[in-house]
Formats: structure tokens, C-alpha cells, sequence
């Protein structure tokens, strides 16, 4: 899940991931009319499914809700609605339980029209503007849903087929990815028509797009905004990364690939910095014009992990999705830049998102945030899984050495693209592959909260040392790593295994040694004695962020403010400067810009300022005075904020922000 919108990264893998393919054959024949310059949108169709066993006495369709009610009606003139009932989902779409006058064999078909205006009432991964239109399947249902039912009694929208024609003004191009698309009409409006041959849940977006084509593995398409400028390095690597994936995961059988792009303005508003769908990846502007190896691995990782394979189940969701996506992720930068994947494991990869890292999930434990990671709920399905998630796989590829660990994950994309996966298929085929019982591991690692925190001590006996490694809380099994420096200036990395709270090694060494750094790569997710205090201290950080991913403004604002009253003079780690660019940051997503402004020039009036977003405080500046035409102030925030990134090592790219600035 990515987003360089700073600490709102809200998605990554459109999808709710769970699936069972329950109702059966789901097609549909679609009409989406658009005109952005009034905010229409609308859509008429037919769909037509095969009812479950459980779906004998009613069916389940979610809308969100748009600026007319829809109308839904159905075709079967042997089977009457006698009840239509509404709720809402998780997602605050419309759930519209439709039961029937009498129980229907399983197999009946059932065939619906539907018609409604959808308008430009924004929802998530839904927004309409005058230059551009985003309608994410996966995260809003702007076309009928049809829920399914997993075994766990879990209800997630289904995959279907179709065709689907949409109508544009003739300068705007829609895009559908995993379709085949062919021209209708031209003029005096353009309809493109879409069909799906694989089962999908159906994305599109529409802007002044360019279309670039690259010869790769599959036909590659990048549609970029007529604002920016081609970048061919994306395609590129993108096709890199997904051949390397391809051997760790397994085939990929997708028609083409499309890299579309988005403007940084919606990624903006919808703190949406980054996607994938199946047979795609939807990234902003900033992100299109240059490339970062763990947010493109990312997003491509989830063509597999909630996308050609959708998690079964509420258990393990989010590990069977955005974990195991973070974990290609991972994967992707160990083998192509690999002199930053310590920095990925332990406080962040340069230039993505620093949260989702070893120290992200010591500041949320810090801050009493933590559950079971087959237990994620809500926000911590992103927060969690992308931070502790990650590490506990590559912990657990590992212990089963990368061999079997692919052979397993090869299994399941094979195996369960249509009945989709739960994580008990998930431990199953693991535990196959290494030939040995992993329950232990999953129960430690996955059953509980926490992560092991231990203190080591060590002497020197002639050619032996004496090491002693005391776990602080639970008994913790893992293998440990051993840098053993000596005094000659040489030195050599040992592997033991620790299985108890107190445990006494004896380690051989060849001369005088001068120390012993243990998990000096950051290879088992710990509490480091070098990292806890910061940890602690920004744990008031992510208690706040929770609450704004959350979107609980009036209570983050609160408690931010409390933290604020009570932070002590001497604050090196910067923790009030945090605290005041999130407060920035909400008031600028509330439109509030004058409190918005005045915050983040709080924030960079601080004694201690984090370089993580110190560049992007003053970009937010830029950005207020460029509205309110203040060019005085615009000159001074983009100076600073270009001499920011230049002390962080360029990490943010900033230029490329601001050059897209003007009055």
C-alpha cells in the first residue's frame, strides 16, 4: 500500500480480498454514459448469475449510494421479490437483501436490470471531476455488486464476465484493464466497449490520456496524462519486476498489462497513492515520472496476492494479501537493490512509505495498537500486515528455506485462483512443502501479538565465547544471526537457533574478539535496544495517524493537541513536528487551508524536525500559497522544500512535485 502523500496511505491492493466465487457464471451487459464537465455518470445493464445453496430465499446486490436511487428490477417472471430490505457494508455501500416469495432450486438462474445516475457523490475509490473519472471496483461499488458467501459466513463481492460499453467526450479515453477493448463510435462522443473473458471485479478510469505501447512479456500498456511527460523506465522495470515475481510466485496468464496513470490531485483529495487490479497497476503522477523499486514490487506483487488469487475468509485476509504483496515487495528489492533492503526490514526503503517497516510496527505496539496477524482489523489490515506482516513471511520463507517456500506459493496460484484461499490452505501447503510441522511458527508468529525483545551478554574463554541471549517477554523460537567483530579488525557472521527465555551458547572464535552484534541485518523483527526509545517517543505519532487513516478527524485533532500540551522541551526525535503535519494534513483534506497552512508552518518552526517529511511540509506550504497566490511565500516553501530533499538524500523527489505547481 503506498501513497508518498504522507501518512495517508489508504490503499494499495484495490480489493476486499475475500472471495468464494459463490454465485455462479455472473455476467453482465453494461451501458456507462459520462459527461465529466456536469458530473454525470450513469449506468444501465442486465446482469445474470446461477444461485447458490444459500442464496435459495434471497440474494444480496450492493450499489454505493449516487444521486438517484436505483432502480433494480427482476426479468424472471416465475420468481417474485417479497421483500427488499437495506443496510450498509464495511465500505458504506448500500446493501440491498432481496428475498423471494418462495426458495429457489440451486441453479435457478436469475436475471436483473438495473438503471441509475451515479453522479459525482465521492466515495472511496470513487471520484469525478471536469478532467478525470475514477470508479474502483474494488473499493466502491459503482456498477451491481452480487455478494457471495464464504465458508466463514464472511460476504465479499463476486467476480463476473461481460461486456461493458462506455461513452466519453471524444478528447477522454476510458480504460479498463485485463479487457479487450474496440471503438463503437468516435463522434460526436467516443464509446469504447470492454469484454471480459476472465472473471473480474470491473475497474475504469477516463482521462486525456496518451496511449504508449511496450513489447514485453505481455503487450504492456502505460496511458499517462497529456500533462506529463513519457517515462519508458516505468514499463521497463515494471516488466522486470514482474518476470522476477513470475519465478517466485508463478505463471501470470493475463492478456496485457496496463500501467495507468492518475492525477496527483485525486491521489490528493482520496489519499490513494497507489493500486493494483488484476492485469494492472494505477499509480499518481509523482510516482509515474520516476521509479521506486518497493512501491512498483508492491503493487505488482498483488497481480498474485488479492488479484489472479483472492483470499477466502476473514482469517488471515489481510497476511494472504497486502502482507504477502509486502513480501514481494521485499523480494523485488532484495534482488534489485539490495544495498537498501536492511533499510526496507528496518526503518523504511528511501523514498516509500517509512511506516510500513520493522520500526512502523514498534510505534504502533508502542502505542497499544496491535492484534494477532490472522486477526487484522480495519485500518490495521494496511498498518499491521505491511509492517510486521511482511517480516514474519520472509522470517517463515526462511525457515523453510526459499526453495520450498516457492514451491508452496506456486502451488496456491495454481490451485486456488478459483476457489480462492484460506489460510489454513495457506499453513497447509507451506507446511507440505517444507516436509516438516510449522505449527509452532504459525502460532507464535501468527496466533499472538508482540515480537521477541532479549538482552545478550557475552565473554571470552581462550578460543570459546560464553553468549547469553535473555528474552524479555515470551519464549520466542527464531534463528539469530552473530556479527563477530575481532580486535584485528576481521570478522565473521555465525547463525544459532534460540528456543528458550534464557539461553547459555558457546560460540568458537579464531583471536581476541572486540564485540558481538546480534541480528545485526535486521532479519528477525525485535524490539532493538538501539530503536525502542524512538519508538516510544513516536508512538503518540501513530496513535494520531491511526485515528486520521480512520478517518476520525475530530479525535485525532484532540488527542494530537493533548500530546502536543504535554511533549517535553527537549523532543529530539521530533514528535511534535509529526504531530503538526498530520494536524496540516487534515485540515488540508477538510479543505480548511488557513488552519491547514498554519499548522505546517508550526510544524517547521520546530527545534526538531524528522527529514522524512520535512521536505513535503514545506511542499504543503508551496501548494497553499500557490492557491491563495502568495508568491512570496510560494518562492520561500519551494527554496526549502528543495533544499530538504537535498539533505535527505533526494528522497521525495520534491522537484517533481513542485514543477507542477503554478499559479
Amino acid at each position: 500500500m503506498r501513497s508518498k502523500i504522507k501518512y495517508m496511505y489508504l490503499c494499495c491492493l484495490l480489493g476486499f480480498s475475500s472471495i468464494g466465487y459463490a454465485q455462479k457464471n455472473l455476467q453482465y451487459r453494461m451501458e456507462v454514459k459520462t459527461d465529466l464537465t456536469k458530473g454525470s455518470f450513469s449506468v444501465k445493464g442486465i446482469l445474470s448469475f446461477q444461485t447458490e445453496a444459500y442464496s435459495a430465499d434471497s440474494v444480496q446486490i450492493v450499489l454505493t449510494k449516487g444521486d438517484t436511487e436505483p432502480v433494480i428490477r427482476l426479468l424472471n417472471t416465475d420468481v417474485k421479490i417479497s421483500k427488499t430490505d437495506t443496510s450498509r457494508n464495511s465500505s458504506g455501500d448500500i446493501v440491498y437483501q432481496l428475498s423471494f416469495s418462495r426458495s429457489l432450486a440451486p441453479g435457478s438462474q436469475l436475471n436483473f436490470d438495473y438503471q441509475y445516475e451515479r453522479g459525482s457523490r465521492r466515495s472511496f475509490q470513487y471520484f469525478i471531476d471536469s478532467t478525470f473519472c475514477m470508479a474502483g471496483g474494488y473499493g466502491t461499488a459503482w456498477y451491481p455488486q452480487v455478494n457471495s458467501l464464504a465458508d466463514d459466513g464472511s460476504k465479499k463481492y463476486t467476480r463476473g464476465t461481460g461486456t461493458i460499453s462506455v461513452t466519453t467526450a471524444p478528447a477522454l479515453t476510458a480504460v479498463m484493464a485485463a479487457s479487450t477493448a474496440k471503438v463503437l463510435t468516435g463522434s460526436p462522443a467516443k464509446t469504447l466497449e470492454f469484454s471480459y473473458t476472465q472473471p473480474d471485479i470491473f475497474s475504469l478510469y477516463i482521462g486525456n490520456y496518451n496511449t504508449h505501447h511496450y513489447n514485453g512479456i505481455v503487450p504492456f500498456y502505460a496511458y499517462t496524462l497529456a500533462s506529463t511527460p513519457y517515462n519508458e523506465e516505468v514499463p521497463i522495470k515494471s516488466e522486470q519486476v514482474l518476470s522476477f515475481l513470475s519465478t517466485q510466485f508463478g505463471p501470470l496468464k493475463i492478456p496485457s498489462f496496463s500501467i495507468i496513470e492518475f492525477p496527483e490531485h485525486v491521489s490528493e483529495q482520496t489519499g490513494i497513492g497507489g493500486a493494483s487490479l488484476l492485469g494492472g497497476i494505477l499509480m499518481p503522477s509523482s510516482a509515474i515520472r520516476r521509479f521506486n523499486y518497493a512501491l512498483f514490487g508492491h503493487e505488482l506483487a498483488h497481480q498474485w496476492w488479492g488479484n489472479l488469487v483472492m483470499a477466502k475468509g476473514n482469517k488471515g485476509e489481510a497476511i494472504l494479501s497486502e502482507g504477502m504483496a509486502q513480501y514481494g515487495s521485499l523480494q523485488v528489492v532484495q534482488k534489485f537493490d539490495p544495498e537498501h533492503a536492511i533499510d526496507y526490514r528496518k526503518t523504511g526503503y528511501p523514498g516509500y512509505i517509512k511506516d510500513q517497516s520493522g520500526f512502523g510496527y514498534l510505534k504502533n505496539a508502542a502505542a497499544g495498537n496491535d492484534e494477532p496477524l490472522t486477526r487484522l482489523t480495519g485500518s490495521n489490515d494496511h498498518i499491521i500486515a505491511d509492517s510486521k506482516g511482511f517480516l514474519v513471511l520472509e522470517l517463515l520463507s526462511e525457515t523453510v528455506g526459499k526453495q520450498n517456500f516457492n514451491k508452496a506459493l506456486h502451488q496456491m496460484t495454481s490451485k486456488y485462483q478459483t476457489s480462492g484461499l484460506r489460510w489454513e490452505d495457506f499453513t497447509k501447503e507451506i507446511s507440505l512443502a517444507s516436509g516438516t510441522k510449522l505449527d509452532w511458527f504459525f502460532k507464535q508468529w501468527f496466533e499472538q501479538t508482540g515480537i521477541p525483545e532479549w538482552k545478550s551478554s557475552w565473554q571470552q574463554q581462550q578460543n570459546e565465547v560464553l553468549l547469553s541471549i535473555t528474552q524479555q517477554n515470551n519464549s520466542y523460537r527464531f534463528p539469530l544471526q552473530l556479527l563477530i567483530t575481532y580486535e584485528n579488525g576481521e570478522s565473521s557472521l555465525k547463525k544459532v537457533e534460540i528456543s528458550q527465555q534464557i539461553s547459555k551458547l558457546k560460540i568458537p572464535v579464531k583471536g581476541k574478539v572486540k564485540s558481538i552484534k546480534t541480528d545485526p541485518y535486521f532479519q528477525v523483527i525485535h524490539w532493538g535496544e538501539e530503536m525502542k526509545p524512538e519508538a516510544v517517543a513516536m508512538a503518540k505519532v501513530s496513535a494520531v495517524q491511526k485515528l486520521r487513516i480512520e478517518q476520525k478527524f475530530e479525535a485525532a485533532e484532540k488527542l494530537a493537541l493533548s500530546y502536543i500540551d504535554t511533549l517535553s522541551k527537549s523532543d529530539k526525535y521530533g514528535v511534535e513536528f509529526s504531530l503538526l503535519y498530520i494536524l496540516g494534513r487534515m485540515k488540508g483534506t477538510q479543505k480548511k487551508n488557513a488552519e491547514a497552512l498554519e499548522y505546517y508552518m508550526r510544524a517547521v518552526r520546530c527545534a526538531s524536525r524528522t527529514t522524512d517529511y520535512l521536505a513535503y511540509s514545506y511542499y504543503r506550504i508551496a501548494q497553499l500559497a500557490a492557491e491563495k497566490k502568495d508568491r512570496e511565500l510560494f518562492n520561500w516553501a519551494v527554496q526549502n522544500a528543495l533544499k530538504a530533499d537535498e539533505l535527505n538524500n533526494d528522497n521525495d523527489h520534491i522537484r517533481t512535485m513542485t514543477d507542477r505547481l503554478s499559479f
